[in-house]
């Protein structure tokens, strides 16, 4: 069984692989590959949900299985021009 750490890295490579568009054939090797180190319950393992959270908080996507990342409320800097003439 693989340490930790691995799950993690595991997590990474998938989610990376889901948003960099890998073909299906592609994204089967990956499953297997997880499936056959990680254990057929392996999309619940909480190191695996970790490094896939990882890559999302990356790209600003939401993680997995929680509340959706706060928006930032800084305020936007208007343009010298719109602060001197407006808008």
């Amino acid at each position: 069984m693989l340490d930790d750490k691995n799950f993690v890295l595991l997590g990474i490579k998938y989610e990376a692989a889901i948003l960099g568009g890998v073909n299906e054939a592609g994204m089967a090797k990956i499953e297997e590959q997880i499936r056959a180190e990680a254990g057929d319950d392996w999309s619940e393992n909480p190191m695996i949900v970790r490094g896939r959270n990882a890559v999302r908080a990356e790209h600003g996507l939401p993680p997995l299985g929680g509340p959706p990342k706060r928006p930032d409320r800084s305020p936007v800097r208007r343009s010298l021009w719109r602060r001197m003439f407006g808008g």
